[in-house]
């Protein structure tokens, strides 16, 4: 795709329909309200836009059910509504959606949902349904644990005092029997002067998805696709105020997302679309197999406040959380035979508590605490009969035996930290934090895989174990910031940033090469070749930041752009054939603008445009500047949207349009662009919400598509097997009744 002319078309069609409804602006208020509203997210304690000295975003729940009713999944729609987080794709995995081109924390009421493991399923962690509003912070932050580097979601879910409410919906693109997606929730909420609770769930039902040519869109078998899933989430909230200062809240969850075990990929005779023949490939049912793809988390979450310790308020949170991730069995080759079939299930089980202190003194505010988290994890690989998988496909899956995936480990993390805000003047104020990051790595020994293979088979009686440990980091992290009334309609912003990542442990540790000695049946591991805790320690990558914004709002009018450059001290690669990362001292930096603009044209017209441009690149081995790589990088990309409102009718056209990526490798990931139209109108009794999405009927390969084929092309099987579409045309309708 061309971007000047992309760029140029789109900008001309956002004159009659433009961006995001999203915005820090949510609703239609003047402008002295606009930057009233509050956020807790930005430096831990409540806080208003105005007085935020950075790019905030805050999605409210009109919006967000604009886009999820309009039979767009969660990833989706905070695409359409965050102006710097890549487009999503089609499958259930967040790989590589970035914001600001870098790794983005997702927490559910403050609990984060990012682990040291990095399997990117953050956003497939809650329903909707059960979503109140969600809180932007974009860019890195100090306030804040691994992992924000480029941002932080926070999700925070609805009270007992918000909705009684049941919805049903359906979706299709009406290209065959199956292609249908229903849904289906229900709460009931219970609310006095003391007492809050809350119960609900929400059940969504998947089938066949179909792209733009009308054909089935291939089953994502690496990452695991939402063809024919079911999901269900479950989830209680109760808050009781026991005095005018003190109240408790507790929140309970159970979500689950998984395949209905029954339908897989058949690819074709003896799996011989594997070396090349996709003429039967198909998604069919007779998938039989242990292990199937499935997301399952559990959270509990309670909360304690008290707003008058020494003239200050204490907030004390402490959360446990479980997760199991299953895979998609799927094969390996090694030239031209299939050297296995085999799947994953890896598990993560967490907690920990916060302890926040905050309060005011004349023109002073601030807040300081205390973060604790812990993490452990682990991970069983599958091995199935590869004759009978062979023989059947690709859907009958005997298993074998089982072995460690990745190397076992724990993580303990502990943070200080100290905000403050200064209002120096009636309109200039500055902010400035604090935090000092430590985390105890503690990695299992671990026998490598092929030779745990070869252990378990009998082809030899024992294998050396690559040695686990210990290793500590310490970090200090810092943020500046300053923030300036040009008048009562705008502001512009300065801030200065430090986060801090520990990059994925598990894909880091554990590698070494075997060798068997002549005359002996065990495995010894040859030297030079051991990546271990004691010999080569993970570097953890520290990310700094700056930024340089502007806020405007008269009321028709609101406006927010921002440009930044970040800059991390080392450089993340993927070794191709093992799929497992290395750390180099190169550095890496990013370059980009976020902007957006709202503008009331009148009564009844709304109009938006919201953009990012990124720019990616990392130092090689002679210090020269290159593009970092298409399977990392993220894509410049611009939202638009025109509203109109006559009377009780509500009607909405939308773009989406990725841009093309390339790196110096000449990979590439071609762009596209996609429009929706959608209409809501009120009835008697509920309210009733129409939409078309892709209303041209786009024909595209989406971001993760393409960068499945660099990752497991041709080692798993050919670039068709990987080509994952975007869905084709498809119609949505959805009921809501509020009582």
């Amino acid at each position: 795709m061309d971007m000047k002319k992309t760029t140029l078309t789109l900008i001309a069609s956002s004159l009659l329909c433009a961006l995001n409804p999203l915005t820090a602006y949510a609703d239609d208020t003047q402008a002295s309200g606009e930057y009233e509203h509050i956020l807790v997210t930005a430096n831990r304690t409540e806080q208003k836009i105005s007085d935020i000295a950075g790019t905030v975003w805050l999605v409210n729940l009109e919006e967000l059910q604009s886009q999820i009713n309009a039979g767009h999944d969660f990833k989706t729609s905070l695409a359409q509504l965050i102006p710097s987080l890549d487009l999503a794709s089609t499958t259930r995995t967040n790989y590589g959606q970035n914001m600001r081109g870098r790794q983005m924390v997702v927490m559910i009421d403050g609990v984060s949902l990012n682990s040291s493991r990095g399997i990117s399923r953050h956003l497939d962690a809650i329903d909707p349904f059960n979503i109140s509003r969600i809180e932007v912070l974009s860019g890195a932050t100090a306030i804040y644990g691994g992992g924000s580097t480029g941002g932080v979601i926070n999700i925070i879910t609805k009270q007992g005092d918000e909705d009684n409410a049941v919805k049903i919906g359906i979706h299709s693109g009406f290209a065959g029997s199956d292609d249908l997606d229903t849904a289906i929730a229900g709460a009931y909420g219970f609310a006095n002067a003391k007492t809050k609770a809350r119960i609900s769930i929400a059940y969504n039902k998947v089938n066949a998805l179909y792209d733009g040519d009308g054909d089935a869109i291939v089953m994502d078998t690496t990452q695991s696709g939402l063809q024919y899933t079911d999901s269900l989430d479950l989830m209680a909230s109760l808050s009781h105020k026991f005095t005018d200062t003190q109240s408790v809240s507790v929140m309970v969850q159970k979500y689950k997302n998984e395949s209905d075990g029954e339908h897989g990929l058949y690819f074709g005779d003896n799996a011989n679309a594997l070396f090349g023949d996709m003429t039967r490939v198909e998604i069919r049912k007779g998938l039989d197999s242990d292990h199937i793809p499935k997301t399952e988390r559990s959270l509990v979450n309670v909360n304690y406040v008290n707003s008058d310790i020494f003239s200050q308020t204490l907030n004390i949170q402490a959360f446990a959380r479980e997760e199991i991730f299953d895979f998609y069995p799927r094969p390996r080759l090694s030239g031209n035979t299939i050297a296995n079939f085999s799947s994953s299930e890896q598990n993560t089980d967490a907690h920990g508590f916060k302890f926040v202190l905050s309060g005011t003194l004349d023109k002073l505010s601030f807040a300081y605490g205390f973060d604790y988290d812990s993490e452990e994890f682990d991970a069983l690989q599958t091995y199935y009969d590869t004759d009978i998988a062979q023989q059947s496909g690709g859907l009958v899956m005997q298993s074998i035996y089982a072995v460690d995936r990745y190397p076992g480990f724990e993580v303990d993390a502990s943070a200080l930290f100290a905000q403050i805000h200064y209002q120096v003047l009636d309109d200039l104020a500055v902010s400035a934090g604090y935090r000092r990051q430590n985390m105890d790595n503690t990695v299992h020994d671990f026998v490598g895989t092929g030779a745990a293979i070869k252990v378990t088979t009998g082809e030899v009686s024992s294998a050396q174990a690559i040695q686990g440990g210990n290793t500590d980091y310490n970090v200090n992290l810092f943020n500046l910031g300053v923030i300036y009334d040009i008048n009562d309609n705008q502001q512009v912003w300065f801030n200065s940033a430090e986060a801090f990542e520990l990059p994925n442990v598990a894909k880091f540790y554990g590698k070494g090469k075997y060798q068997q000695q002549d005359g002996s049946d065990s495995l010894t591991l040859v030297e030079g070749t051991i990546v271990d805790v004691n010999n080569s320690a993970l570097a953890g990558i520290k990310t700094d930041s700056l930024e340089l914004g502007w806020r405007f709002s008269n009321g028709d009018l609101s406006a927010q752009v921002a440009a930044y450059y970040t800059n991390s001290d080392h450089k993340i690669t993927y070794d191709k054939k093992t799929l497992l990362i290395a750390v180099s001292d190169s550095k890496t930096r990013t370059r980009g603008i976020e902007a957006q603009v709202d503008y009331d044209i009148s009564a009844a017209w709304r109009a938006g445009v919201a953009t990012h441009l990124i720019s990616s690149e990392a130092e090689d081995s002679n210090g020269d500047w290159k593009k970092v790589a298409v399977t990392q990088a993220s894509s410049s990309k611009l939202t638009s949207y025109l509203a109109w409102q006559g009377g009780d009718l509500n009607v909405r056209l939308q773009s989406k349009t990725m841009f093309d990526l390339k790196d110096d490798a000449n990979r590439k990931i071609d762009g596209y662009s996609l429009f929706d139209l959608t209409a809501s109108y009120p009835l008697a009794d509920g309210k009733v919400q129409f939409a078309i999405n892709n209303l041209f009927d786009e024909s595209y390969t989406t971001q993760w598509g393409k960068r499945a084929i660099y990752f497991y092309s041709p080692k798993y099987g050919p670039e068709s097997l990987y080509d994952h579409k975007g869905r084709g045309r498809s119609f949505a309708l959805t009921y809501q009744y509020n009582f």
